[in-house]
């Protein structure tokens, strides 16, 4: 318990320095350097810790005009749940169904090889290659798959869903696909074999036990991947999620409210994760 509020402290630490530091970080134009200026720190610390005391949140700037941050942070901060969410369910799927329970199929390893493809591609590139797709497809059949207007309901987040599963299922997928390999080698799975079982049940009742340690060990890793890319979505695509917080932003109250969000984000997602994880092992895998 004592190391876990260690960490705590150590994580909201971070999180303020992380929020303060175009305040910390000046410019001195006589010598023209950049030099560190901690003075304001506890002028700074003390007033976002006084706006949460005080039962508010503080105020951000949005198109010229103050707003206070606990009037849209509950919307904002929903869209980019749904979209975390659905990113990392959908990665966490896709690598279990292609990785594990049809990967003996030739249309898997035909999806194998374009992933490992796929896999070289950085992020950003498939981002901006998605976007000018789904513009293209509009152009030529004027069927809108996408918006980039914030208020544009379903249409700004099944896409920045689709596109937000991308570095997770990619990821995952590759490390599921291995371990089943190397499972399948094992003696208790030829053993099985070996009885007549069938390929499902040995699938089921053998290798995803065995794969689901790495699963959950690579967690939080997906997670992060899901949220780097949510970065790059949301400012590309005008959601309006919590980044907006920290895009348009530079004072430390939105930043550290946006920073301290998407960590809440990151340990819901986690938490719903294991948790369905647990729910399919107790309806189809026999303890």
């Amino acid at each position: 318990m004592i190391r876990f509020f260690q960490q705590g402290i150590i994580i909201i630490i971070l999180i303020l320095f992380l929020a303060a530091f175009p305040s910390f970080l000046q410019i001195d134009y006589s010598t023209q350097s950049l030099k560190w200026n901690f003075e304001q720190a506890p002028e700074l610390f003390g007033s976002f810790f006084s706006h949460i005391l005080s039962g508010g949140l503080g105020t951000y700037e949005l198109a010229g005009r103050e707003r206070p941050i606990s009037e849209d942070i509950g919307d904002n901060f929903m869209t980019s749940l749904k979209i975390i969410l659905a990113g990392v369910g959908i990665g966490v799927l896709f690598s279990l169904i292609f990785g594990i329970f049809i990967s003996r199929f030739r249309l898997t390893r035909l999806v194998n090889a374009i992933l490992n493809l796929l896999a070289a591609v950085p992020d950003f590139i498939l981002i901006i290659v998605s976007l000018i797709l789904a513009i293209k497809f509009y152009k030529a059949t004027g069927i809108r798959i996408v918006s980039l207007t914030p208020n544009a309901s379903a249409l700004n987040i099944w896409f920045p869903m689709l596109l937000t599963s991308i570095a997770p299922s990619l990821y995952l997928f590759k490390i599921v696909a291995v371990k089943y390999y190397q499972t399948s080698g094992e003696d208790f799975v030829r053993t099985a074999v070996a009885k007549g079982l069938r390929v499902n049940y040995i699938n089921f009742q053998h290798v995803f036990k065995n794969i689901e340690p790495f699963i959950k060990a690579e967690l939080t890793k997906v997670i992060s991947l899901a949220v780097g890319n949510l970065f790059i979505i949301e400012y590309l695509m005008n959601v309006p999620g919590i980044t907006k917080f920290i895009f348009q932003n530079g004072e430390i109250q939105p930043v550290a409210i946006g920073l301290f969000s998407m960590l809440l984000m990151s340990l819901i997602t986690y938490a719903a994760v294991r948790i369905a994880i647990y729910l399919f092992k107790r309806g189809f895998i026999y303890e």
